[in-house]
């Protein structure tokens, strides 16, 4: 069994956190992507949605338990930044050190880890932009985003995939991801990346399940 902190839950309504404990139970158990896959998952859609409170810092503090440093954690902000956006990202910058404070967590600095994306653009990723200015600015923020080293590859794409299924974005922008997933991972365990975002919100995972198949049936 994962181990999520679900005390602050009960402390409010143990109804509540019977029913959040369930739900775990199905996303957390889905088997083809990691528990720190997943709790990165989770916290990217705190950031997509600027939700900074108690889910927040449950998330916080299942990372740390779960041995994802407090440096990757900053990692995964800096790079949700361009697909949140970046006052979202900001908040979640100053709500963690507040956490980490709080939790007496190791702040103490890491190298980060970053490699010059300036050139490459999102590794290998072109997005659907017309507009020339806006296609520049994509292109050297996701490069950017995609160059933070200290969370891997497919934790990268899992995470990007999270962030349209968040914010409804399934058009050619999602497709585009999914195939960039599948050269890091597996069919199922893309699958299972976005079936974990059911804890999120089903109609947005329903949407996005549908949407995969249709990728996959044509990659």
């Amino acid at each position: 069994m994962v181990d999520l902190p679900s005390g602050p839950l009960a402390a409010v309504d143990a109804e509540f956190e019977k029913m959040a404990l369930e739900t775990g139970g199905f996303t957390f158990g889905l088997p083809c992507t990691s528990v720190r896959e997943k709790l990165l998952q989770v916290t990217a859609h705190d950031i997509c949605r600027a939700s900074f409170g108690l889910p927040f810092k449950m998330h916080v503090l299942a990372m740390s338990r779960h041995g994802v440093p407090y440096a990757d954690m900053l990692a995964l902000i800096r790079f949700v930044a361009p697909y949140s956006g970046y006052p979202s990202a900001a908040g979640a910058l100053g709500r963690v050190a507040e956490i980490a404070g709080e939790l007496g967590l190791d702040t103490a600095a890491e190298p980060s880890r970053v490699t010059d994306g300036s050139a490459g653009g999102s590794a290998g990723v072109s997005w659907p932009v017309g507009d020339s200015w806006m296609a520049g600015f994509v292109a050297s923020r996701t490069g950017r985003a995609w160059s933070e080293e200290r969370l891997s590859p497919r934790e990268r794409a899992f995470v990007a995939l999270t962030a349209h299924v968040t914010q409804r974005a399934l058009g050619e922008s999602f497709r585009r991801h999914v195939e960039l997933a599948l050269k890091v991972a597996g069919a199922d365990d893309v699958r299972d990346a976005v079936r974990f975002t059911a804890e999120m919100g089903v109609i947005e995972t329903c949407a996005a399940l549908e949407e995969l198949e249709k990728i996959l049936a044509t990659s």
